[in-house]
């Protein structure tokens, strides 16, 4: 497993749920038993910052190894952490649907800490950047 495909799940995690909550909300709302807002306002900004995400995603894989792509990988890890965790609060504490979306989320947490701490792709130094 590499970053590259890390980043390409974590792309399309982030564009199917983005364009789901961005497109119809309300299905959405109806899968997580979530009483909507009247104008699914809030679903549809969810939905916005995860099409976003899924831009970063999407552009960082390719790009080589270096600090700012870092951040990326490292970012990218809190997110799915945070979310994960709560999807898992979700599905023990509220009694919601969210057990398929833990198991998505715990799996690109995985993938993730694999390729950021257990194995690490080599950085590119300033010299090898500037050839």
């Amino acid at each position: 497993m590499n970053s590259k495909l890390v980043l390409s799940a974590s792309a399309a995690a982030f564009g199917i749920f983005g364009a789901g909550w961005f497109i119809v909300p309300e299905t959405f709302y109806k899968y997580w038993a979530i009483v909507p807002d009247t104008n699914l306002y809030m679903g549809r900004r969810y939905g916005a910052f995860m099409l976003g995400l899924m831009v970063v995603s999407w552009l960082a894989r390719n790009a080589a190894n270096t600090q700012a792509r870092q951040a990326i990988l490292m970012g990218s890890l809190v997110g799915w952490v945070l979310t994960d965790a709560l999807s898992l609060y979700g599905a023990l504490a509220l009694r919601l649907n969210a057990w398929w979306p833990f198991g998505i989320e715990l799996a690109l947490v995985l993938g993730f800490v694999w390729v950021l701490f257990i194995r690490p792709e080599r950085g590119v130094s300033s010299e090898e950047r500037a050839a």
